[in-house]
């Protein structure tokens, strides 16, 4: 019985360390990579879950550095008006001057079944690292 509380604050640690190590969608503390172009090949819903897929080329002069992300926020309509959420996709490897990559965002909130929301839209798209000194 005393192994219950400790599996319980062992899963709240493991819990707590990765929500934290989770960058914030849409948030400012990063760079944008403003040599990335983003384009979405295909939006769709799958189970609960709003999913979106697409490409991003490296449209600059300069090989982008892992760790780098993608991100977009999800809306309830093609309006963009109510954001639901979003999401990112992060990318361990090099992206050398004219290359692409394959990007898969994946959303779901019980606030916003998908069944009720199939003519969602996906925006808000953009790349980047997170701000810790990086210039690429």
């Amino acid at each position: 019985m005393k192994k219950l509380p400790i599996l319980f604050a062992f899963a709240l640690m493991l819990t707590l360390v990765h929500c934290e190590s989770e960058p914030v969608t849409g948030g400012e503390d990063v760079i944008v990579l403003e040599s990335m172009q983003l384009t979405v090949d295909t939006t769709y819903v799958f189970g609960d879950s709003f999913r979106a897929e697409g490409k991003v080329t490296n449209t600059g002069n300069e090989t982008i550095t892992p760790i780098w992300y993608v991100e977009g926020a999800f809306f309830t309509s093609g309006s963009s008006s109510v954001k639901m959420g979003g999401a990112n996709d992060w990318f361990n490897f090099s992206l050398a001057p004219g290359q692409t990559a394959e990007w898969f965002l994946r959303f779901q909130d019980t606030q916003y079944p998908a069944s009720e929301h199939s003519n969602f839209s996906i925006g808000d798209l953009r790349a980047y690292k997170d701000n810790q000194g990086v210039e690429n």
